[in-house]
């Protein structure tokens, strides 16, 4: 498996394939394309993408804000789950984050049990609730916090 980092001059395909992989794993509401490109764009962004041979396999994007960071979508091909896929994308979202961003969050869903036992595997807590976050079907969204010791 390769991780690659993906720029915001990326080919547009790329952000397509990002995109589709998105909306496969989250339904209607997952990232366009060109959220994507933005996403990879901006100076505090981070955007990765796991290949496995020449496959999209997943993806994780978040990015980085004076001393925080934030994972906004993680997603892994149904046929690549259950295969360390979503942890070396998670491993390669924190070893990118700058040394000097102190802790990380994100939402997922809270029937998400294996993501929640992902998250906790880094060290991410439950710090709170965002009811009604998710839609297709509503849910609430369990908000987990990582404080980062990069030394």
């Amino acid at each position: 498996m390769e991780i690659k980092r993906i720029s915001g001059d990326a080919a547009g395909e790329i952000f397509a394939a990002l995109s589709a992989l998105d909306k496969l794993c989250i339904g209607a509401d997952g990232w366009s394309a060109e959220d994507f490109r933005s996403e990879a764009g901006k100076s505090g962004g981070i955007v990765l993408a796991a290949y496995i041979g020449n496959c999209l396999a997943g993806m994780i994007a978040g990015f980085t804000a004076a001393d925080t960071g934030e994972i906004l979508t993680v997603a892994t091909d149904p046929q690549y789950r259950r295969q360390g896929v979503a942890r070396m994308l998670m491993e390669a979202f924190l070893t990118a984050v700058p040394e000097d961003v102190e802790t990380t969050a994100l939402e997922v869903r809270q029937s998400n049990a294996a993501a929640i036992a992902l998250y906790r595997s880094f060290g991410f807590e439950k710090a709170g609730v965002r009811r009604r976050f998710y839609t297709d079907p509503d849910e609430d969204a369990d908000i987990m916090v990582c404080k980062l010791n990069k030394e």
